[in-house]
């Protein structure tokens, strides 16, 4: 009858063991970490083999300040990994960045680049800047210049991202035309004026392609296609100055 008693006692006594021998490897390691000091920097960049744009070396001048601040030597516990991932996402061209410690004293940096689908092509003294596929943008890189579509247009050139949801239609142009292995080696640019109109220039030639605004946009590139494949094999692209598709149910050439 007392045996249930027993093993609630046993039970109780293994649980305060448990919890006081984590309480002791927490007081160990804070103490460890009070004389640790950090054997230095591990940059580790997602996709590093598909990415030109930011190397370690960038990420390195970043986090110590162009050596101003170096890490190695210091006591672990004086340094704020918040502080450090801060330095290297101010740089604006750091998708994210997470910092910490392993085990052998090396502060770790786990860092992705954004990935450009499109350069904008600035009209002002702040330079061009780089649109990835989820509407951020960021600035253009010393290291690479990757080919992607120009983008430019007073209506473009305004915007600080175009992640809101009135943007959203103009996002999916520009994502369609990178992402479809035919588009993007057809069209080399897109100009949008301050009525959200878009004008496409193709890779042959100097026409226009009058697209309209960003909306029913798989229609006009069928239609596009069709001018592509049907109506282009007759003629030359000299013969157009301007194709239309951004009437509906139709195509216009002149």
């Amino acid at each position: 009858m007392k045996m249930p008693k027993l093993k609630k006692t046993v039970s109780y006594a293994i649980g305060g063991s448990l919890a006081a021998f984590a309480l002791f490897l927490i007081l160990a390691a804070t103490k460890n970490n009070a004389s640790r000091r950090c054997q230095g920097l591990e940059t580790k960049i997602k996709d590093n083999a598909d990415q030109f744009l930011v190397t370690k070396e960038d990420i390195e001048k970043w986090v110590t300040q162009y050596g101003n601040d170096p890490f190695e030597g210091k006591i672990i516990e004086n340094i704020s990994l918040e502080k450090v991932e801060k330095r290297v996402l101010e740089s604006g061209t750091v998708k994210s960045c997470k910092a910490y410690f392993d085990r052998h004293g090396y502060l770790v940096l786990d860092i992705e680049a954004f990935k450009p689908v499109g350069r904008i092509l600035s009209n002002s003294e702040n330079g061009d800047r780089y649109i990835d596929k989820e509407g951020n943008l960021f600035p253009i890189s010393k290291h690479f210049s990757p080919t992607v579509l120009l983008i430019s247009g007073n209506y473009i050139n305004r915007l600080r991202s175009l992640k809101s949801e009135k943007n959203s239609d103009l996002l999916n142009l520009i994502n369609t035309i990178s992402e479809d292995e035919f588009w993007s080696a057809q069209i080399t640019q897109i100009d949008v004026n301050e009525n959200k109109e878009v004008n496409m220039i193709p890779l042959m030639g100097k026409n226009v392609i009058e697209f309209g605004k960003p909306e029913n946009i798989n229609a006009k590139f069928d239609k596009l296609l069709v001018f592509y494949k049907q109506i282009l094999p007759q003629k030359i692209w000299s013969d157009f100055s301007k194709v239309s598709v951004k009437y509906e149910g139709q195509i216009v050439c002149n």
